[in-house]
């Protein structure tokens, strides 16, 4: 199979527009004005809950895409692991409804929604944000398998379950929440932070600074997939070959006793 396979979906990107965007996802130096703490400067608002906001994305830097961003709070400095349970849910809600919403418009092959956080996450801007990017041509899901978000289970409760990814979709240890009873999703919402707050705290001997989250809908079941992000292994940049961690029992055990005693 060759990358001209239509198995294997392209996304371009637009130089110029790429060019525009603001960057303050900086480890350090100055950084330009946060775009999203200027309420004025932002597009028409579509959505909002106090200081939630949800707007369409002033850089449309994919072809063949609608994008749009969810503002979390006005607080920039801010992040998701520290959020209190009402404002976690308040974000949440709105960006699955959104989500929802978008998918069941039948505009899209798909929708993706994500959250970048930290230097090595493959974001720009660090106020806190998610963004939701309704794809007119591909479907995200022609290479995602159910398999990829299950392993050493951390904690189950009724309708949904925590654990570490034995096949990570890129490498060492993911952390995937799995839903699937609707009346569950606030406990949904409560392990997704705890995953983020182990990977910023705890994870790899004392944590790291940037983490993706990725949903997935599939067959009836929503999947959270928290990945820690640090340097991409050359193996897998070279070969599309993810290397499993020997010790995904340990890492299981270790955020259990943390955050499910």
């Amino acid at each position: 199979m060759t990358n001209d396979d239509p198995g294997f979906p392209q996304l371009i990107f637009r130089a110029a527009i790429g060019k525009q965007k603001p960057f303050t996802m900086r480890a350090q130096g100055p950084a330009p004005a946060c775009p999203f703490c200027d309420r004025s400067q932002l597009p028409p608002i579509i959505r909002e809950d106090g200081d939630i906001l949800l707007v369409p994305n002033k850089y449309p830097i994919l072809l063949g895409s609608d994008p749009f961003v969810l503002i979390e709070t006005c607080e920039c400095d801010s992040e998701l692991s520290l959020y209190t349970e009402d404002r976690l849910l308040r974000v949440f809600r709105m960006g699955f409804g959104a989500w929802r919403e978008m998918t069941a418009s039948g505009a899209y092959r798909s929708v993706l929604f994500i959250k970048n956080h930290g230097p090595l996450s493959g974001g720009s801007l660090r106020h806190p944000h998610m963004q939701l990017i309704g794809l007119h041509d591909i479907d995200y899901r022609i290479h995602i398998r159910h398999e990829d978000f299950y392993g050493p289970v951390i904690c189950r409760e009724d309708g949904v379950q925590l654990n570490v990814s034995d096949h990570p979709r890129v490498g060492f240890a993911e952390f995937n929440i799995v839903l699937t009873d609707e009346k569950a999703f606030g406990l949904f919402c409560s392990f997704i932070q705890k995953a983020v707050r182990y990977t910023l705290g705890e994870y790899h001997d004392g944590g790291i600074s940037s983490y993706n989250l990725f949903f997935y809908a599939m067959d009836g079941i929503t999947y959270c997939k928290v990945m820690p992000r640090g340097a991409t292994t050359p193996i897998y940049m070279g070969y599309a070959i993810p290397q499993v961690s020997d010790d995904l029992e340990s890492v299981a055990a270790a955020c259990r006793a943390l955050y499910f005693p």
